[in-house]
């Protein structure tokens, strides 16, 4: 079992975590970091907490010692005298490879064990703290520094604190599909990037064969500096590298995705078009709808006027059972500038508009997978600037199609 997994399974190391504290586990063994203590010195230090996990399967016990153990001195009085009736036993002890304790302790809740790790921690954090206090009032445990997880553990490099302090680690656990490919790489394509790197989708795959120019600057998230614009780096590597920090499966692809390579999507378990308007588009279209691949498709139609920009902007959903309103409505745009009143795919991009469309789509994706609830079920929604309306068409229970193929399935 993966430590971050422990973690998320514990409800005391998972409290701790929330709580600020900075918690890692090595070799069997629970270590609290950053732990302010008054010195012999009478100065401040900061220490580790560290005693033997006890585990029922997959997720903690009962500690079965009260014994906790210190490492980076021993912690004093504001006085600089050892701090009285807390010592065990002084001096180096080794407890696995890696963890060699200073001291230990030995202090019991009230007479009684403790019921829980969250509960011995925080008692032998309040014991040293007030003398650390007495010297600084300041000083604190609660540092929230993230807790880093092992190479192979899950996507992302450090824990997913905010799905586990909302209390919606179920829900978050149910984005966790094998891969998905974004194409195109521009302004919606970027923003996609970054809302779907936060999820534990295992492997994002980014396709697009421009450069990273400097107007692709203004409308992508964060900011490019004029060394790395000057690198000329292509979008795939640009944005995969701002994420490359945070968690891990994200491949970039330097190259089109055209009509004669565009195979490789039809492994994907979900597809995000952000792309121009081409023939490519529609065989694209074509062969993911004969394939039963799921896909979102996204466009911004700018018109300018006196008054300002007008426009829409269009989230198309298109799943197994739920594909007719796509080619039945020409909901899709594959010619530049075929739309009545609003061209869509014109070179009017703001990045506000690239945000939205990604926004939307994204939550018709976690809508699919369970993550949010949905009601209506919609398959096209539009959002009309001028008019600041979402307009929801083509539910699912308004098709009756075959249900034959695979769906989007949920990791497991």
């Amino acid at each position: 079992m993966s430590r971050r997994q422990l973690v998320l399974n514990s409800f005391d190391l998972t409290r701790l975590v929330n709580e600020g504290y900075s918690v890692r586990i090595k070799s069997g063994h629970l270590l609290v970091d950053d732990i302010p203590f008054a010195t012999d010195g009478q100065v401040i230090g900061r220490g580790s907490l560290v005693c033997p996990l006890d585990l029922q399967g997959e997720t903690t016990m009962r500690p079965q010692t009260h014994v906790m153990w210190f490492i980076g001195g021993i912690p004093c009085t504001k006085d600089g005298a050892e701090v009285p009736l807390l010592l065990h036993q002084r001096g180096p002890q080794p407890l696995a490879e890696g963890i060699i304790a200073d001291c230990s302790f030995s202090q019991k809740m009230g007479g009684r064990d403790y019921e829980n790790f969250y509960e011995k921690v925080v008692a032998y954090v309040g014991i040293i703290l007030g003398h650390a206090q007495a010297l600084d009032p300041d000083v604190v445990p609660t540092t929230f520094r993230p807790v880093e997880t092992d190479e192979d553990d899950g996507v992302f490099k450090y824990l997913d604190t905010n799905s586990s302090r909302a209390g919606i680690m179920s829900q978050t656990d149910r984005l966790a599909v094998d891969r998905i490919a974004i194409i195109g790489l521009g302004g919606t394509g970027s923003y996609l990037l970054d809302l779907l790197a936060k999820t534990p989708i295992r492997e994002i795959h980014l396709y697009d064969g421009d450069i990273f120019s400097t107007h692709n600057a203004f409308r992508a998230p964060a900011a490019a500096s004029v060394d790395e614009l000057n690198a000329a780096p292509y979008k795939v590597h640009h944005h995969a590298s701002r994420y490359e920090p945070f968690r891990r499966g994200l491949h970039p692809h330097a190259e089109y995705v055209t009509a004669d390579n565009m195979d490789v999507l039809l492994a994907m378990d979900f597809v995000f078009l952000s792309m121009d308007a081409s023939t490519d588009k529609e065989v694209i279209v074509d062969r993911l709808t004969r394939a039963n691949v799921p896909f979102i498709d996204t466009g911004i139609g700018v018109a300018r006027s006196e008054d300002g920009l007008a426009g829409l902007v269009r989230v198309t959903t298109s799943l197994p059972g739920h594909r007719a309103h796509v080619e039945e409505n020409g909901l899709i745009s594959y010619v530049l500038g075929d739309e009545d009143e609003y061209e869509y795919e014109t070179n009017i991009q703001v990045a506000e508009l690239n945000a939205l469309a990604a926004v939307l789509a994204v939550i018709a994706f976690k809508k699919k997978l369970g993550f949010y609830r949905d009601e209506v079920k919609e398959l096209h929604a539009l959002y009309r600037i001028d008019t600041n309306e979402i307009l929801n068409s083509f539910g699912e229970e308004d098709e009756d199609e075959d249900e034959g193929g695979v769906g989007l399935v949920n990791a497991a």
